[in-house]
């Protein structure tokens, strides 16, 4: 049941990237059933993070990637709920420009000067995208989250979807904890009222796992995810907390 939620999960984010709308989104993943819990925030001003400078101790310089597939979508900004302006194919020579917070979405400029954001996994490249500078975007708003386990440590590779609703097609996204435990869905600022965050997979590359096979967790985990659902009414500040068990 397990290996068939991760296969699922990255057959989802494939499909999505390529083909799927950026509005009325619907996805083929089930959300773990649970008892929402409310959590509140005060309200802010939609935030419009700005670019910023990259951190790494040697200037970047960009370097070309090719996308994976064909009928790539190049999105305005990074997520499933932003437009769709635009497809790139194997044979594009895409230069990459940096990356957006959490890993998942790499902004790129193509042969002809158009700017935009496309999701990492649909990218070959011999550069480690997750050693990219940070690219802010811009014109978002964000939900973002941490997983850490009873001791504190990040816990990476576990998958969220964020929706709106109950409804099987409301509009949702997936993201997933990066290296430090976080996820950030990055939302138009035009987004609001309630939005619900289920915790639906664990990915491979998840440091929770006792070895590759991604079958056996690690002594002292149980594959659990507390609260397994949390629910934020947009505009969102802080981060969303989550305990791995």
């Amino acid at each position: 049941m397990l290996k068939n939620t991760l296969a699922l999960f990255v057959i989802v984010l494939s499909l999505a990237a390529c083909s799927r709308p950026a509005t009325n989104t619907v996805l083929t993943v089930t959300p773990t059933e649970a008892t929402p819990v409310m959590a509140t925030f005060p309200t802010l001003p939609a935030q419009t993070p700005t670019a910023s400078a990259s951190s790494n101790p040697t200037p970047f310089a960009p370097f070309t990637v090719n996308p994976t597939v064909d009928n790539v979508n190049l999105r305005m900004n990074p997520g499933y709920f932003f437009d769709a302006f635009g497809l790139v194919h194997q044979s594009d020579t895409l230069t990459v420009l940096g990356k957006a917070p959490g890993d998942e979405w790499i902004y790129i400029e193509t042969a002809d000067g158009t700017k935009g954001w496309v999701f990492s996994q649909l990218l070959t490249s011999d550069v480690d995208l997750q050693q990219l500078p940070i690219q802010e975007p811009t014109d978002v708003q964000l939900i973002k989250g941490k997983v850490v386990d009873a001791n504190g440590t990040p816990i990476q590779g576990i998958g969220f979807e964020v929706k709106q609703g109950t409804e099987t097609d409301a509009q949702a996204n997936v993201v997933t904890t990066d290296a430090n435990g976080e996820f950030f869905s990055f939302m138009p600022t035009t987004s609001s009222g309630t939005w619900t965050i289920n915790q639906v997979a664990v990915a491979c590359l998840s440091n929770v796992w006792s070895d590759s096979s991604c079958g056996t967790y690690k002594s002292g985990y149980t594959g659990v995810v507390e609260p397994q659902t949390l629910t934020v009414v947009l505009p969102q500040t802080g981060a969303l907390a989550f305990t791995w068990k």
